[in-house]
């Protein structure tokens, strides 16, 4: 199969001029831009940019690339929280209810935003989003907090600092070890990798993905594993107490 030419930087820059863009409607924290646009990249660069090459011209290439991230954010949006689910009272209560609970117990707007924004999407009247609103039972968006936070939250005593250096710089030797291990495998490995521990899919999703089956992905999985355990156990800056997949 020929390899496909890669886009252009203007393209480039495109693309992460629309990551900005759907992660500013979407209200986006700026931890979470940041985090979605590295997974964006990260997905294009897998795929080989394959997006660009299915554009058609039917429209102009910004509102392509807006449809195609935005895709992308629901599911980065569903591995991080769980696949989001109306409340039993906005279902009853309509379409109009729904689009109310989805921003915000979801998108994170407040009561006033999301029924402005909705009054602005449908032909509803502002007093009866008012009243949708209130008859809409309180749900709370998921939080996640850093490990280091839980930590202090439960108590954990002191670190000594120089023991904490010495972590930080074991974790270092670590992930560069790791990362030149990476590289040596070959794409077809490297792209297995990417879509069990970097996408959190699992054998069953890949092999959906991939077209293979699953079984056949499972052995491929397990062989790259084997691989890379090999090669940083051959490798004096990874310690055999820190080696990921042991």
């Amino acid at each position: 199969m020929a390899e496909s030419v890669g886009p252009s930087a203007a393209e480039l820059a495109l693309l992460a001029a629309v990551v900005r863009e759907v992660a500013r409607y979407h209200r986006l924290s700026p931890v979470d831009t940041q985090d979605f646009s590295q997974h964006v990249q990260l997905r294009f660069l897998e795929r080989n940019y394959d997006a660009f090459a299915r554009f058609s011209g039917r429209s102009s290439l910004r509102t392509f690339l807006t449809v195609v991230v935005t895709r992308i954010l629901l599911d980065w949006r569903n591995a991080l929280y769980g696949k989001w689910r109306p409340s039993t009272a906005a279902v009853r209560l309509g379409p109009d209810a729904v689009l109310l609970d989805r921003l915000v117990s979801r998108d994170g707007y407040t009561r006033q935003e999301a029924i402005a924004t909705v009054q602005r999407m449908t032909r509803a009247t502002a007093e009866n989003l008012r009243d949708m609103a209130d008859r809409l039972p309180a749900r709370r968006r998921p939080k996640f907090v850093e490990e280091r936070v839980l930590a202090w939250r439960a108590g954990a005593g002191f670190q000594d600092p120089i023991e904490a250096r010495e972590e930080r710089r074991a974790a270092h030797r670590m992930r560069l070890a790791l990362s030149r291990a990476v590289r040596r495998l070959d794409p077809d490995e490297r792209q297995l990798l990417a879509l069990r521990y970097k996408l959190a899919l699992s054998v069953s999703d890949m092999s959906v993905v991939l077209n293979v089956d699953a079984r056949v992905l499972y052995r491929r999985l397990e062989k790259t594993i084997r691989s890379l355990r090999r090669t940083l156990s051959r490798t004096d800056g990874c310690p055999p107490e820190s080696r990921p997949w042991s």
